[in-house]
C-alpha cells in the first residue's frame, strides 16, 4: 500500500512539473493560459503537507491505530529479513564449504554426505558363540547362512558403496 501511496505522489509531482501540452481542444481551460500555475500547485501541495501534520491532534484514534499498525510491520519486516538474512548466510556457507571440498580434490559430482551413505536400517545382530580357536564367530542356522534365501528372517542392510 505504501508503494502505491509512493507511487501517486512521485507520478503526480512528475505531471505537475511537466510542461502544459499546448495545441488541442481544451475545454478545461481559456485558450492559452494555464488553470493552475505551477507554483499556485507548490503552494497548496505545501500547505496539504502542513495540514496533514496536524492530523494527529485532531484524530487522535487513527494516529494511535496508525502507529500500532506501522509497529506490527515493522516487527514483520524485521523478523523476515532475519530469516533472509539466515538463509542467505547458510548458503554461503554451503557454497563455501563446496569449494572447500573442490579444492582439497574432493569428485564435484559426490553429493552424498555421511548420513545419506550410513544405511536407514540394520537388523539384529547375531550372538557369537566361541570357538576351538578361541575367536568368537557369529552362530547361524544353515538357512540364515544364505542372505535372501526362502525363509531367512533376516535380511542384510544395504552395502557401504566403496
Amino acid at each position: 500500500m505504501f508503494f502505491l501511496l509512493r507511487m501517486c505522489f512521485w507520478l503526480g509531482l512528475v505531471l505537475l512539473l511537466l510542461p502544459g501540452i499546448t495545441g488541442g481542444s481544451s475545454s478545461h481551460a481559456p485558450t492559452g493560459e494555464p488553470k493552475v500555475s505551477p507554483m499556485e500547485a507548490l503552494s497548496a501541495a505545501s500547505s496539504a503537507v502542513a495540514d496533514a501534520g496536524g492530523f494527529c491532534s485532531r484524530q487522535p484514534q487513527a494516529c494511535a491505530i496508525g502507529a500500532g499498525l506501522i509497529e506490527m510491520i515493522g516487527e514483520r519486516a524485521q523478523a523476515g529479513a532475519q530469516f533472509a538474512l539466515a538463509y542467505i548466510s547458510e548458503q554461503l556457507v554451503e557454497e563455501k564449504r563446496k569449494a572447500a571440498a573442490r579444492a582439497l580434490g574432493a569428485p564435484a559430482g559426490d553429493t552424498l554426505t555421511t548420513h545419506d551413505l550410513s544405511p536407514a536400517w540394520q537388523g539384529p545382530r547375531l550372538p557369537t558363540a566361541p570357538t576351538a580357536t578361541g575367536a568368537n564367530t557369529p552362530t547361524q542356522s544353515p538357512v540364515e547362512a544364505t542372505p535372501g534365501a526362502p525363509g531367512s528372517s533376516v535380511p542384510l542392510p544395504p552395502k557401504r558403496p566403496a
